[in-house]
């Protein structure tokens, strides 16, 4: 599938449209319906030959019979020998689909297809059904910090493998890492280094070998490949948490995607396609985005969600989510990302090389000190301004606002919303003192009995794009639809039709009354 997408984006890349159009319509025209002309043909004729083997059987005995015996041709001969023909027209009718079902069975047990296919499924299964279960201690789990600046995700020489096998090697080797409430830690490195394996080892998904892995609170994950579901893009959105108005707005806000909806045909009650299919991937991923954000967690781990989408959008995104003004300002952020612009806001930067954490320390540190990490990031630069032009971010000074989780029931004060919405100024009091100023935790929904919410009016309303449900009819078919076929086929094609049956018809019998 990843093939037939890149060969498309290629043709659009380089505008092939119109040469290969000519090109699909040269093999749909020129060379599928000559073949498709020949094979009808051969049809009618082998259909033709078949349904007139009786008559050539029975004329072909009678002559020989003529022509060999001396005795004349009388009705006591010729009457038997049409009801043993006539007794013989069905096998030989049949005779061409026994002649194939045979071929088929044949050719089947020559290549064994079916069995090398049903082995291949066999196998799958199997490995899927003995698989390891998932390493119950691989992370160890705490509760969540109060305080901007405490120690929220934490690894130590941690080696993990993708499987439990003595032989299985190490994907990631002697890892020490950790990050604090309200910090953005991006991970930087090149295409196969181990970035998302890195995040999947927070995450429990990797056989931990050796080392201590802890995270504190609520996490949240947005993978490289966003996950829909085949719901309206507000279920993507809440996945099964509470409507907050205020704060859904402000999700879709800061993730940019309020002039998607005035786009789609029904807004944020718009079905989608399986796996996303009706979006696009600019959309997929802003929509996981903000999928996490309203899950509202207390750690995100974030796979490049900025690769999928253009640089404005990008930038907005860093200000309104990722960046120290963001949503996610008071959260823990573990972005794995190769983009300048965020790496300017970053708290800290680690190079991940062969499985390796092998420098780290903030934006300014890696651009005084020109290592391998200050490298890579000058050739990403170069590289991003080959493609887009000049994008070289401008640096801003990173500020921790005191903005932490808070309980489910808590309610954020005035003073602590001025603290909030930037109205009151941060000083070294506010920095260390447990906060309320933070968006409430999303709670689940309700489905006991009394508490199930109502519908909006705009769920009952009838969508443009909500599915249909399957029925099956029942009864005989309708003469409308014989009318449609009629039209399809034309009256005179169907006159034609039944002139040729009732003369072949009229024709066998006179074979039989002469």
């Amino acid at each position: 599938m990843n093939e037939i997408f890149n060969n498309i984006k290629s043709i659009k890349l380089y505008a092939w449209e119109p040469p290969f159009m000519k090109r699909l319509r040269h093999v749909r025209n020129d060379m599928e319906l000559k073949t498709l002309k020949k094979i009808g043909a051969m049809n009618a004729l082998s259909n033709m030959t078949w349904s007139t083997a009786p008559f050539l059987v029975s004329c072909s005995t009678f002559a020989i019979f003529v022509l060999t015996r001396d005795e004349p041709l009388t009705t006591e001969v010729v009457w038997p020998a049409l009801a043993l023909f006539n007794l013989l027209a069905f096998p030989l009718a049949v005779l061409p689909n026994v002649i194939t079902y045979c071929l088929h069975l044949f050719g089947h047990l020559l290549s064994f297809r079916a069995l090398v296919e049903a082995s291949v499924s066999v196998g799958r299964l199997n490995e899927f059904l003995q698989a390891d279960e998932i390493q119950p201690d691989a992370v160890q789990r705490e509760p969540p910090v109060q305080y901007i600046d405490e120690e929220t995700v934490h690894m130590r020489s941690g080696t993990f493998k993708w499987s439990s096998s003595r032989s299985a090697p190490a994907v990631l080797s002697n890892i020490d890492f950790s990050a604090c409430k309200g910090e953005l830690s991006c991970i930087v490195g090149r295409v196969g280094s181990g970035k998302s394996s890195f995040l999947s080892a927070f995450l429990g998904d990797m056989y931990k070998a050796s080392g201590k892995v802890i995270t504190r609170g609520k996490v949240a994950y947005v993978a490289q490949q966003p996950w829909i579901m085949n719901a309206s893009v507000k279920e993507n959105i809440l996945f099964g948490h509470r409507f907050d108005p205020e704060f859904y707005d402000k999700t879709i806000e800061a993730c940019a995607l309020s002039e998607d909806f005035k786009a789609l045909p029904d807004g944020d009650s718009t079905e989608v396609g399986e796996k996303g299919i009706s979006l696009s991937g600019g959309q997929k991923a802003r929509l996981a985005l903000a999928r996490a954000v309203y899950a509202r967690a207390d750690v995100y781990f974030l796979d490049d969600p900025l690769s999928a989408v253009d640089q404005h959008v990008g930038r907005h995104l860093i200000d309104n989510v990722l960046g120290p003004t963001g949503l996610l300002k008071s959260k823990t952020r573990v972005l794995a990302t190769n983009q300048i612009t965020v790496l300017t806001q970053a708290d800290s930067i680690a190079m991940i090389r062969e499985g390796k954490i092998v420098e780290t320390g903030s934006y300014e540190q890696v651009m005084s000190t020109k290592k391998d990490l200050y490298n890579l990031i000058v050739e990403f630069g170069k590289r991003a301004e080959d493609n887009n032009g000049d994008t070289e971010g401008e640096e801003s000074e990173v500020t921790l606002v005191n903005h932490p989780m808070n309980d489910e029931s808590a309610v954020a004060s005035d003073e602590d919303n001025d603290i909030l919405q930037g109205n009151e100024p941060i000083t070294a009091s506010l920095l260390r003192r447990k906060s309320t100023a933070t968006a409430r935790r999303a709670s689940v929904v309700s489905f006991r009995k009394g508490k199930i919410p109502s519908k909006t009016v705009d769920e009952e309303h009838a969508r443009l794009t909500e599915q249909k449900k399957e029925h099956l009819e029942q009864g005989k078919v309708k003469w409308d639809v014989y009318k449609e076929y009629a039209e399809a086929c034309t009256y005179i094609g169907i006159g034609l039709h039944f002139l040729f049956v009732i003369g072949a018809q009229a024709a066998q019998i006179g074979i039989y009354f002469p």
